[in-house]
């Protein structure tokens, strides 16, 4: 979820460079960047992952802000 003050840039997956990417399941008590592994729908959490806002999905992928485009990020 984007909160005010956080920034908009875009995310791109964490552990892409090292070969392999960890999936975190909706309701982990986590904070930071995450993509939805479905869509790729970018959310800041603080407490709990939820489920997608758009597609539903329940695993997550772990991302961090970066100042390049979302097409190269992916």
């Amino acid at each position: 979820m984007y909160e005010p003050g956080e920034g908009n840039g875009p995310a791109v997956r964490a552990d892409y460079e090292r070969g392999y990417v960890e999936f975190w399941p909706a309701g982990v008590a986590t904070s930071g960047w995450f993509l939805c592994a479905s869509c790729g729908n970018t959310v800041i959490v603080r407490r709990v992952l939820p489920r997608c806002m758009l597609c539903g999905e329940r695993l997550w992928e772990r991302a961090q802000r970066t100042g390049s485009s979302a097409s190269t990020a992916v």
